[in-house]
């Protein structure tokens, strides 16, 4: 066979694995551009479907550790509120179990406190989001965040 026959069954197949992502053609593709090459390199047509036979299995045996790389999950991290839940404050007025508020993420936000009164400047650690308000507690020093 011609190298540009080659060069055309590696485009039809990278072109299939473009629309299903199963890595299959890819394998194909990969074994026909090294037929390719061992056409440009002697035309022996025998040695072009070995060469492209070899390839074509040595990288569907890679498939399944290149399917667990390409298409890995990435562990799901909180957002919204729930990023907020844990996070280090710091009270800017005196903090009830009704009212106050503090600086988180350098916005201010209306808190009230679930352990007794906090005093303004106290570091404190949000233990919960009730609505737009921010539950805190005082910060103890041996936390780390």
């Amino acid at each position: 066979m011609h190298a540009w026959t080659w060069f055309a069954i590696a485009g039809i197949c990278a072109v299939l694995e473009i629309l299903n992502l199963s890595l299959v053609f890819a394998s194909f593709a990969v074994g026909a551009l090294f037929a390719a090459f061992e056409r440009v390199l002697s035309p022996n047509v025998s040695a072009q479907w070995i060469v492209f036979a070899l390839i074509t299995v040595l990288t569907l045996r890679l498939k399944p550790i290149l399917t667990r790389y390409l298409f890995r999950k990435t562990p799901p991290s909180d957002t919204g509120i729930h990023a907020l839940i844990g996070q280090k404050a710091i009270a800017t007025s005196q903090i009830s179990d009704s009212a106050g508020t503090i600086t988180l993420k350098n916005e201010t936000w209306t808190a009230r406190s679930k352990d007794g009164i906090i005093e303004a400047g106290a570091v404190v650690t949000v233990a919960g989001i009730d609505g737009a308000v921010a539950v805190v507690i005082l910060r103890n020093e041996s936390q780390v965040n």
